[in-house]
């Protein structure tokens, strides 16, 4: 192992030592199993260093970020439990099938390369060939196992569900008028695309071995291990109920028995579907980055379902008044507490004694109000 590496990993496990980590997995636990039970309920703080998901890193720029990131975050008293994503293209399952990946900035997208229903035909099974975005992350999870010697956990990268990989593959126009009037061909396309699904989850699972975490939801989460998998379905503000119900619902369970269970992230406003996601067989969290928990809860989100939320520490009193009032058992990640060093956050060793105070009593608070 280099130098450098041993260095950071060493102030890591001082920061971390076994017994803070137990006590962490045990609140994750009690979070996602309703019958086990822990000393308080857990949060988490949003990255204080780079953006998770939108950084398109090099294996060891990744490596460096995450470590330094780790370093930061051992500062505060978080539930966050030290590992490393990898990160989300959102071209990775299209590529499988061939699809060019294009990078504008900080974005991974690609080309279309269906461009009639009658194109679905030829499309092969997809494949994690050398050269491709799959194989790339799947390197680089190799990777970070080997510079660290296998002394952090990996999470699998940001994974998109069946009918968002095939909008971009065709146009979500041009998807919608499928399922209608070309039924078969629509679900052999959203078919090929869930087995691409669940052989890059497998894959990525075997390359990590007992490191495997199986949550991109978020990227600075624990989950254990019986939760299944996770999946981001954007798509899901621009679909009907009825949509839902004849054309999308299926391909979800059918993922959700493959992997015991599912977890979803949708952007905006979807309350119009909340009512069919909670008939979704295998629905285990949901996660909405625009949502607040009352207004999930309104929707119809049932108390069965973790929710996994990211609020302003603004929203803490009505968040605590909410999970007191429903039950509901919550996966919370607080935004605000990084700000007391203004723009940038500065190595942990130029903290001043007033920002590290500031700091304490944000976790004193935030721990006081969930747990009343």
């Amino acid at each position: 192992m280099r130098d450098c590496i041993r260095k950071k990993l060493d102030i890591i496990h001082a920061l971390y030592p076994p017994e803070r980590i137990a006590a962490s997995k045990r609140r994750w636990e009690s979070v996602w199993d309703k019958n086990k039970r822990a000393d308080r309920r857990p949060f988490v703080y949003y990255p204080p260093l780079f953006d998770a998901y939108n950084a398109l890193h090099t294996a060891e720029q990744r490596l460096q970020a995450s470590l330094d990131e780790i370093i930061v975050r051992g500062q505060v008293g978080d539930d966050y439990i030290p590992s490393v994503f990898c990160g989300c293209r959102q071209s990775t399952i299209p590529n499988m099938f061939g699809a060019k990946e294009i990078i504008k900035g900080e974005d991974a997208t690609c080309d279309k390369i269906l461009f009639s229903a009658e194109d679905i035909d030829r499309l092969e099974e997809g494949a994690m060939a050398e050269g491709s975005v799959a194989k790339m992350w799947l390197d680089m999870q190799r990777y970070i196992i080997d510079e660290t010697e296998g002394e952090l956990p990996v999470h699998v990268v940001d994974m998109q569900g069946p009918f968002d990989v095939a909008g971009q593959m065709f146009g979500y126009d041009n998807l919608f008028v499928c399922a209608y009037e070309y039924p078969e061909r629509y679900d052999r396309l959203m078919s090929l695309i869930t087995r691409a699904f669940i052989g890059f989850w497998k894959a990525q699972r075997a390359a990590c071995g007992d490191l495997f975490v199986g949550t991109h939801l978020f990227a600075w989460d624990y989950v254990p291990e019986n939760t299944g998998a996770s999946m981001s379905i954007d798509s899901l503000v621009m679909v009907s109920p009825d949509f839902y119900r004849e054309f999308y619902q299926k391909y979800i369970e059918n993922l959700a028995e493959e992997f015991g269970g599912l977890v979803l992230h949708s952007c905006g406003d979807f309350r119009h579907v909340v009512p069919n996601l909670m008939e979704t067989k295998g629905l285990k969290g949901m996660n909405a980055s625009q949502l607040s928990l009352r207004q999930l809860v309104d929707a119809g989100m049932s108390a069965d379902i973790v929710g996994i939320l990211t609020l302003p520490l603004e929203g803490l009193d009505e968040l605590a008044e909410e999970m007191l009032r429903t039950g509901m058992r919550i996966d919370p990640t607080f935004i605000g507490n990084w700000s007391v060093f203004g723009a940038a956050v500065p190595p942990a060793e130029e903290w001043t004694a007033e920002q590290r105070r500031f700091l304490q009593e944000t976790d004193e608070r935030i721990i006081r109000r969930l747990n009343p």
